[in-house]
């Protein structure tokens, strides 16, 4: 067993008092939630009638004119639109748009945005997120791509902050892939490529794997004669 000595009491200590210190500076908004803008931004009306626009801090989704921006904001609105809400905020940003976490019953709406992969880590703002949350983010994103959930079954998935630059999606190679299993190292078109991916990323069935790899081993047996 570890010992327990003064330093590591110490920064336990420090670790406690910070987090209270976090919490303690967090302020609460509870209200229905009247308005969904899109997958990252609604509208709280509080017990005083007045009306607060919420943008969901640590992430960022897809606008509303990009692939996947519509389902991200049906999304949101099917977990919230009309329920009673908790948000947890510290500041404002330059829009004056309480920036915040919403809770519902307890349960984090901003990860359940990310774990429906509707929507990133928004890692360039995230520095108001307790450091457990940025954690859960970053695995549900991960996890989410892993998959090929929401906006990640997209090839070449473009991130609202470069669609709002008009940033190019990043390009994906054409040139056939290699692919090593058991020892053996296959050269498949791009096509089977990305089902081949797909498929390792999700666990596919047996029957389905041998599939994969009959594809591979013969590129053009799939087409019709």
């Amino acid at each position: 067993m570890i010992p327990y000595t003064r330093s590591s009491r110490l920064i336990v200590g420090l670790a406690v008092y910070a987090l209270c210190a976090c919490l303690a500076q967090a302020e609460i908004l509870r209200g229905k939630v009247v308005k969904i803008a899109d997958g990252d931004t609604l509208t709280v009306l509080d017990k005083s009638n007045r009306q607060h626009k919420i943008r969901l801090v640590g992430i960022d989704a897809p606008e509303r004119k990009q692939a996947f921006g519509t389902v991200s904001r049906q999304n949101l609105a099917d977990l919230v639109f009309g329920k009673k809400v908790d948000v947890e905020w510290h500041k404002q940003d330059h829009y004056q748009r309480v920036l915040g976490k919403v809770l519902l019953d307890g349960q984090d709406i901003n990860l359940k945005q990310v774990k429906a992969g509707l929507a990133w880590h928004y890692t360039q703002y995230d520095k108001d997120l307790q450091l457990i949350d940025k954690l859960l983010y970053a695995e549900a994103q991960k996890v989410a791509s892993l998959k090929g959930t929401g906006l990640w079954s997209d090839p070449a998935p473009v991130a609202p902050w470069d669609f709002r630059h008009n940033k190019p999606a990043p390009a994906v190679a054409d040139e056939a892939c290699e692919i090593r299993f058991a020892g053996f190292r296959y050269k498949i078109d791009p096509v089977i490529c990305g089902i081949w991916r797909n498929a390792l990323k999700s666990a596919s069935t047996l029957p389905g794997f041998m599939e994969l790899v009959r594809l591979a081993m013969h590129p053009g047996s799939d087409k019709a004669h």
